[in-house]
């Protein structure tokens, strides 16, 4: 169904603007670093065949140190240093010429549940883009409430109806957005392309597998308000 009046497109950030992958890699080598800078053992190798061919992405760290038998306590610093990488992050080719043409005829926000957002944005050169940017994690949310969708459309001064929402998690990104009435368009892209909604309140309105496909499925169903 066609909807008119559309005012501002909004974002996930992580796979959806850039590979997550990319960031990874950058924070496993910073938490490798500071492993070795503080127990003398070299496990950037292993740390990154644990994370990337093993599949152990939640308790990566916890998972390394015991097989080590390395203080467990040593984790929460670990995170710390993954987390505090800064080395530049490269945006999918596509991102920054999309972003500026929605630009010239949309508001542009940003809501994401990864912790920091705002860094990553610098990382990517993408902070001046945006009209309004929400890290959840910064004030104790997440995604799977309202209040993160709020503040978005409250920095943009729009409301939800006016709204076009795209991610690409199903288990976060849509469900919220749907029951706030935004359209929701689905990035199937990164490491959720094969996840599917639990339900139908869960399900976007539309797919796309690279960002610049956007353009056409704006022109196609949501007119931008004029006059």
């Amino acid at each position: 169904m066609r909807r008119t009046g559309i005012e501002a497109i909004c974002f996930d950030l992580d796979d959806t603007l850039y590979p997550y992958a990319a960031y990874a890699r950058t924070g496993l080598a910073a938490a490798a670093d500071h492993l070795q800078a503080v127990t003398g053992e070299s496990l950037h190798d292993e740390l990154f065949a644990l994370y990337f061919d093993e599949g152990v992405t939640t308790g990566t760290f916890d998972t390394l140190l015991a097989r080590h038998g390395l203080d467990p306590a040593l984790a929460a610093d670990l995170v710390d240093a993954y987390h505090a990488a800064t080395e530049p992050l490269d945006p999918y080719p596509e991102t920054p010429a999309v972003l500026a043409a929605l630009g010239r005829t949309y508001a542009l926000g940003l809501v994401t549940d990864g912790r920091g957002g705002h860094g990553k944005l610098d990382r990517l050169g993408l902070t001046p883009v945006f009209d309004a940017v929400v890290v959840s994690p910064t004030f104790g949310s997440s995604k799977h409430e309202h209040e993160p969708f709020e503040r978005v459309l409250d920095g943009l001064g729009v409301a939800p109806e006016r709204v076009v929402y795209v991610g690409d998690d199903p288990r976060v990104d849509f469900r919220v957005p749907n029951d706030l009435g935004m359209a929701t368009v689905r990035m199937r892209r990164g490491r959720y392309v094969d996840l599917e909604p639990d339900d139908s309140a869960a399900a976007p309105d539309a797919e796309i597998r690279r960002l610049d496909a956007l353009l056409g499925l704006l022109r196609r169903h949501h007119s931008p308000v004029t006059g």
